[in-house]
């Protein structure tokens, strides 16, 4: 029944100060669980109801799961250095900075639960899997 609405999980790209980071496709779900776990810690709050929320969630489990996505996929840093580089921009009024938080939410939401952020997103199944063609 569900088969004809899901589809599988996809490799995702993460992005730190330039550098690209890839977590295959075989990888996401315990990814999905590390972001679960750094946003929702002991709260008992579901993830995807935090990232839903409409101040988003604590800034501090927002860097702390983005932080855990970009240490899964193999890149090396803290916690306290994704929280203090949104911090940074955001007490520079940096509208950049505001935008990119945003983007973080709305990454994390595609990973966690694919369908909710291609949903959120716009993304319609029927055009990506056609390429255009040439007039």
């Amino acid at each position: 029944v569900y088969s004809s609405i899901m589809q599988g999980f996809e490799e995702v790209t993460l992005t730190w100060k330039g550098e690209a980071f890839t977590v295959p496709a075989d990888r996401q779900l315990m990814l999905v669980a590390k972001i679960e776990d750094a946003l929702s810690g002991d709260t008992g709050e579901q993830a995807i109801g935090m990232l839903l929320r409409r101040e988003g969630p604590p800034y501090a489990r927002l860097a702390m799961a983005f932080g855990a996505a970009l240490r899964f996929a193999g890149c090396h840093v803290a916690d306290d250095v994704v929280y203090l580089s949104m911090m940074d921009g955001l007490s520079k009024n940096d509208a950049g900075a505001v935008a990119s938080t945003q983007e973080s939410i709305m990454a994390l939401l595609s990973i966690v639960s694919p369908p909710m952020g291609r949903a959120l997103s716009g993304y319609d199944e029927k055009k990506s899997l056609t390429k255009p063609q040439p007039d």
